[in-house]
């Protein structure tokens, strides 16, 4: 899909690079990636939505099982506390610096998951992989939150269907073509994400717990992109 001008009529070009869509194509493939790793490699674990850690957590405390609810419990913390962080580096620094801070998360990223590679497949260091994921995943959750001039999601797909389905029932109401467009936008990123879990399972049969960086290299070329298009809009 070509990078025109988004709903809130801002051209393509004017558009910060962290902004445009094939950033939040790679992102939303590395979250759908991650959430396969951990789930199947790292004890039945969602690193990036936490609502199923959440769900599974009040079914371990209902069962009594007092020695799964770590499991659950500290992910759910590390994914709070990566928020907070993320919302204090926006805070404490000023405008012109924030454009570096998205590259520093992704590259804050990519050396979290390269120590998860590193950890062994047992369950007591599973909790603590899980936990440096879940981190760096809420660092990327609060710091990418616009593409397009839309709110997109790249570590989760609940907000973004529901915004396909509002762009979808706007155009079957109106008649509007932009909205038309954005479904189709919204749609490809849950597809993408789908995607990522896809070929995260498959990592999974073939790597173990080095199926995670795949992850990495896709961060990478992130970091890359975003780098070469802003050498090219400051040009």
């Amino acid at each position: 899909m070509s990078e025109a001008a988004p709903s809130g009529g801002v051209p393509a070009s004017a558009l910060d690079p962290t902004q445009r869509m094939r950033i939040a194509y790679v992102l939303t493939l590395v979250g759908g990636y991650l959430d396969a790793y951990t789930y199947f490699k790292r004890g039945g674990v969602f690193a990036n939505a936490q609502t199923g850690n959440i769900v599974k957590l009040g079914i371990a405390l209902s069962n009594g099982a007092s020695d799964t609810y770590l499991s659950f419990l500290l992910p759910i913390a590390a994914f709070t506390l990566g928020l907070i962080v993320a919302l204090g580096a926006k805070e404490m620094l000023m405008l012109k610096k924030r454009r570096l801070v998205r590259r520093s998360v992704l590259v804050a990223e990519m050396c979290g998951l390269a120590i998860v590679g590193f950890i062994p497949l047992s369950r007591e260091w599973d909790m603590l992989a899980n936990c440096i994921v879940s981190f760096v995943a809420a660092m990327q959750y609060e710091t990418f939150t616009t593409f397009r001039g839309d709110a997109i999601v790249t570590t989760m797909s609940t907000g973004n269907l529901r915004k396909f389905v509002d762009c979808i029932f706007a155009w079957t109401m109106r008649h509007e073509p932009a909205q038309l467009l954005r479904a189709v936008r919204f749609l490809s990123i849950i597809a993408t994400f789908a995607a990522g879990a896809f070929v995260g399972t498959r990592a999974c049969d073939l790597w173990d717990k080095a199926a995670v960086v795949p992850a990495i290299v896709l961060l990478g070329v992130a970091v890359i992109v975003i780098t070469v298009m802003r050498y090219r809009h400051k040009s």
